[in-house]
């Protein structure tokens, strides 16, 4: 399979990851109590161009202790390299296809096709990666924060 040669930096990679508190999208309350975020409402924002990456906070702030959840938005090209979180995650895809591997350097052959439906677990700690190789994905991450994104440096002689 043909590959952007365009990786997400570890400074990218955190403001893609992390949302400050003004990015959060305000969730409605009803009277019993019940939360809800309605698509029209949800407020995404930009945070890298060619290949567009949006970015969209649906549920509390992966920076603070408990539950979370955010959305992302990205199309072809888009690759994030190997990196790890200090909480597990769960990923849902919501349209497209979205292609993740595990394993401490990007690997092309490593990438599992995760098709609209899918559901997949990246437990805390393990090294992942990740590409958009066409289309446009749509996807939901959650977890329990404090969360962090933690670039994975390669071992001295590898890609």
């Amino acid at each position: 399979m043909q590959m952007s040669s365009q990786m997400l930096s570890p400074a990218g990679a955190v403001h893609l990851i992390m949302v400050c508190g003004s990015c959060l999208s305000a969730t409605a309350l009803s009277a019993d109590g019940l939360q809800g975020l309605l698509p029209h409402d949800i407020a995404w924002v930009q945070r890298r161009a060619s290949p567009d990456v949006f970015y969209a906070g649906i549920y509390s702030d992966p920076a603070k202790p408990g539950p979370y959840a955010f959305r992302v938005r990205a199309q072809a090209g888009h690759r994030l390299t190997p990196h790890t979180h200090p909480d597990e995650r769960t990923v849902t895809v919501l349209s497209g296809t979205y292609w993740s591997g595990v394993g401490n350097t990007f690997a092309d052959d490593k990438l599992q096709a995760f098709p609209a439906g899918s559901f997949y677990v990246i437990p805390a700690g393990v090294p992942h990666f990740s590409a958009v190789l066409e289309g446009e994905v749509e996807f939901q991450e959650a977890g329990v924060g404090p969360s962090a994104h933690d670039p994975v440096t390669p071992a001295p002689g590898t890609r």
